[in-house]
């Protein structure tokens, strides 16, 4: 059986490809980089979404995590593959598409960073959200990838000598093709119906073994790779259970006004202290005992309960005056642990219907704390909104994720239960 092997650098970003696949009845699972157990996947899963984990890490270490999953996944008889990155260009780009290609042997790799359904596009090489350039957006501010500019070639040049060819919409319109030079083909898109037409003009061609790009181009790939649907699960559930845990560890700007509108709403909500997250011993402290009895409470009165990170004022956690890592992603990973032994912690005291978290890092803190044995991604809310089934000893039920700077001021309202299965479960401030 022909398999597609995904590789993600963080655990929102692997989810929410991953949901192309299995709504369209092909087969997926995730996996975390260290849990991957070849032989125990079964024969019937034709796509592996992989998080490495590697957006905060150096990128020698990043390319040795990509290069080592590619070459054991082509000698488990992987035929085809995708180097999933973020859409807003953040991570080690450039050492890991260059770890897929020198892995699988690869002389050249499409490259098509475009998301237009989120608002993600790229005209002359260069990346923008919703018109403005990358460099000149809030991603230019993330704490542990600042964006600096929005020339994709210049970004990816900055981890791989391999030659970067831009390919415009004039040209795939015109059936020029990527036999000209070697290297990686960056593809220009503003429109959903450019990346129709790219992916006509790589599924003409017989060599194309892998692709990169972000969760906008993964529609296209079961056609790429000739895979088939298998069966359609009839009628996912898209209303969600109560109580329903919120977990916002994005400091994301967008995130934030996500959570504040919701506050106005009516959901209730919790800062967690940032110096409790970064004491040693602070589980063990009486204000993290009360925190996690008054989140109890909290779920239990109203239904539906909001743990945050940071406010809408943007009062980013003091990670420089703790981080021993670049950037403070040492505290980053302490924080990300802090918040998953505190979700562990309360799903202890109270069955939890549906768990939401913003932010890719939070979500791995709490997926590694409760030791998950199958994460099955079923169907995308919202753009990049996958829902998700997570198995545990502590909970068996839905998972719903967002990047930190996916959706706008209401996003976290139409989650909620899409407002009206909110009301039908009486979840107050719906």
């Amino acid at each position: 059986m022909d398999r597609l092997l995904i590789i993600a650098d963080d655990f929102t970003g692997a989810l929410d490809t991953g949901v192309q696949f299995s709504h369209m009845g092909i087969t997926t699972q995730v996996f975390l980089h260290e849990d991957m157990d070849w032989d125990n996947i079964e024969d019937q899963v034709k796509v592996l979404v992989v998080d490495t984990q590697s957006r905060h890490i150096e990128p020698q270490e990043a390319y040795k995590r990509v290069y080592h999953l590619c070459r054991e996944a082509g000698r488990r008889g992987v035929k085809f593959f995708y180097k999933k990155t973020d859409s807003t260009l953040r991570g080690n780009i450039g050492s890991e598409i260059a770890a897929l290609m020198d892995a699988c042997k690869m002389e050249r790799l499409p490259f098509i960073p475009a998301y237009p359904k989120a608002g993600r596009t790229t005209k002359d090489g260069n990346q923008y959200v919703d018109d403005i350039p990358l460099h000149r957006t809030v991603f230019a501010r993330d704490p542990l990838n600042p964006i600096e500019e929005a020339h994709i070639p210049s970004i990816i040049n900055k981890q791989t000598d391999k030659e970067i060819h831009v390919i415009k919409t004039s040209h795939i319109s015109r059936g020029l093709s990527m036999d000209e030079g070697k290297g990686i083909f960056v593809f220009d898109a503003m429109t959903e119906e450019d990346l129709v037409q790219i992916s006509h003009m790589l599924t003409r061609r017989q060599d194309i073994m892998g692709v990169a790009g972000c969760a906008g181009f993964a529609p296209y790939l079961p056609r790429l790779f000739n895979l088939k649907s298998e069966s359609r699960e009839a009628g996912i559930e898209n209303s969600l259970h109560k109580p329903i845990l919120i977990v916002c560890g994005s400091v994301n700007q967008v995130s934030m006004s996500q959570v504040a509108y919701a506050e106005k709403q009516g959901i209730k909500s919790q800062l967690i202290s940032p110096h409790m997250m970064v004491q040693d011993a602070c589980l063990n402290r009486p204000d993290y005992e009360t925190m996690t009895e008054n989140t109890v409470q909290a779920l239990m009165d109203h239904g539906c309960f909001i743990l945050k990170t940071a406010t809408e004022k943007g009062d980013i956690i003091p990670i420089r005056d703790h981080g021993d890592g670049p950037g403070g992603v040492s505290t980053y990973r302490m924080i990300a642990e802090f918040i998953g032994s505190l979700v562990r912690d309360v799903m202890k005291c109270i069955n939890i219907g549906t768990l939401i978290v913003f932010g890719g890092d939070t979500a791995l803190g709490i997926v590694e704390k409760l030791h998950c044995t199958a994460i099955i991604p079923k169907t995308e809310l919202l753009t990049g909104i996958p829902l998700s089934t997570l198995e545990s000893k502590l909970f068996k039920g839905t998972l719903i994720t967002k990047a930190g700077g996916f959706g706008d001021e209401g996003t976290l309202m139409d989650i909620i239960g899409q407002r009206i299965n909110c009301r039908k479960e009486g979840i107050r401030g719906c």
